[in-house]
Order: structure tokens, then sequence, then C-alpha cells
């Protein structure tokens, strides 16, 4: 496990990132809030835009060695309009590699990543209310409970939503 690093994806990783992302939605078709079938769909220039960070989203990938093994997602919240809260998501690690704590350097790597940009002042994240992995990371990096939101996921069932955020401590909101 002393290979296994972090870092942000770039332009070259378009590839391995849509590999590993169809392979999460395939084999996780609950746990996403897109469907394997949409961005399957999806063109070469969607992928490299995607592995392309600018100063509005960020994937990250967990490596081991050279294999993309893990990815994670942090972006401009679409929901606030004042640009200043970022939202986590997207995360996925190879079965393989669970239970190690290899998510805590995804978590890292993307809250460092906001608070190098002066613009956020919180973050969000949530997860599927059965996702007791995702509430435990979540939790451990001091984010607040905010609010269940009733949602239909694309397998089909009807499960709460579960919100969190971490201020940052710039600013008020």
């Amino acid at each position: 496990m002393a290979s296994v690093t972090v870092r942000g994806l770039v332009q070259s990783d378009w590839s391995a990132l849509r590999e590993i992302r169809l392979h999460a939605l395939r084999t996780e078709p609950g746990v996403y809030f897109s469907r394997y079938a949409d961005e399957a769909a999806q063109p070469d220039e969607h992928w490299i835009a995607l592995a392309t960070g600018d100063e509005r989203h960020q994937l990250f990938g967990l490596f081991d060695g050279e294999q993309l093994i893990g990815i994670s997602r942090i972006s401009v919240d679409r929901n606030d309009p004042t640009g200043s809260t970022a939202e986590l998501g997207t995360t996925y690690i190879a079965p393989a590699y669970r239970g190690r704590d290899l998510v805590r350097k995804l978590y890292e790597a993307r809250l460092a990543w906001a608070r190098a940009r002066p613009q956020f002042v919180r973050v969000v994240v949530g997860h599927r209310r059965f996702n007791e992995p995702s509430r435990r990371a979540i939790a451990s990096f001091g984010f607040r409970w905010l609010a269940d939101h009733p949602h239909t996921w694309p397998d089909g069932t009807d499960e709460d939503y579960v919100a969190y955020e971490l201020l940052l401590g710039r600013g008020a909101r």
C-alpha cells in the first residue's frame, strides 16, 4: 500500500477515467446520481474535459503505481448561485482496495483544493442513506449533517440522500 498515491487527474488520464467511472456505474448502479448508459454514450471530449481540471472542478485519482484504482471529484456546487460552495462527489475505490482508509487521501486532496481557492466558504457532500462507509468518512472530516432529501436512485429505489456541510471559516454564509 505504500505505492498508493493521489493526484489531480490531467488530460492524458481521460481514458483511464472513463474506464473506471463506467465500471463504477455498471457494477454499483444505485450509488451514483447518473446512469451507466448515459455516461457510456458520452464522446471522448466529455471525458477529456472531466479529466482536465480548472478553477471550477478537479477530479483526483488514487493510483497504485501507474494503475488508476479510485476517483473522486470536487466542483463548484451548481445549487449555490454565489459560487462559494464546493461539492464533493463521484467517489469510487476498486473493491480490492477498500477498507484500507484510502478514502482519507481523496478527502485530504479535495479539501486542500477547496482551501486553496478563497471563493469557497463551505464544502458539501452526501450519500445514499444505506452507505455507512461514506457516512463514517464524512464524519471523520468534521462535516455536519444538513438535511435528508428524498431521492429516487438510478437503480429505481427510493432512499434519502443525506447531505452534510463543512464550513471553511472564511466569511459568513
